[in-house]
């Protein structure tokens, strides 16, 4: 009876889900954003890689010249390698921030836009409710409007502008 009572009470209600994962997965500001932050991400391993293997020799160096500096000599050339050392760490990891930054400020952007268009399906399709799908355990798919809101995202916001700045 109570099961039959609610069924009553909500049966106007119209509810719909979404699927945030596939919709960051497909549309094209997604993408976009993806792209330009591979892109960046792609040339910091590089330039990193690329320090490190100087790094590398520069240690290589100083351990060869143990032998022969004095040790007041070889300690001053091994605080300024570790200082260089030093350096190269806070310089990836402020790279790894600024790209972390930069994802989160676009995402937000594409966020912004999905809820907007959400907002506007809300209105044209009369719809009480909107969950996210990974909220959901199972569900008739004729109320996902994922792929609705993809197509609209791709109309009003077909790319991103990533903005990384270490």
């Amino acid at each position: 009876f109570f099961i039959f009572f609610i069924s009553n009470a909500y049966s106007q209600d119209k509810i719909a889900i979404l699927d945030v994962i596939q919709l960051l997965r497909d549309s094209k500001a997604a993408v976009s954003m993806k792209d330009q932050l591979n892109t960046t991400a792609k040339k910091y391993t590089e330039a990193d890689k690329k320090k490190q293997k100087e790094i590398q020799k520069q240690e290589e160096e100083l351990l060869r010249q143990k032998s022969t500096l004095t040790p007041e000599a070889f300690s001053d050339r091994k605080n300024a390698f570790e200082k260089i050392v030093i350096e190269f760490n806070k310089s990836s990891q402020t790279k790894r921030k600024a790209l972390s930054k930069a994802e989160k400020d676009a995402v937000s952007q594409i966020e912004d836009e999905v809820e907007k268009i959400v907002k506007k399906i809300i209105e044209t399709d009369k719809i009480t409710a909107v969950f996210r799908k990974s909220s959901v355990i199972l569900s008739d798919n004729s109320i996902d409007i994922t792929q609705k809101v993809v197509e609209e995202l791709n109309k009003k916001l077909s790319s991103v502008t990533v903005k990384v700045t270490p």
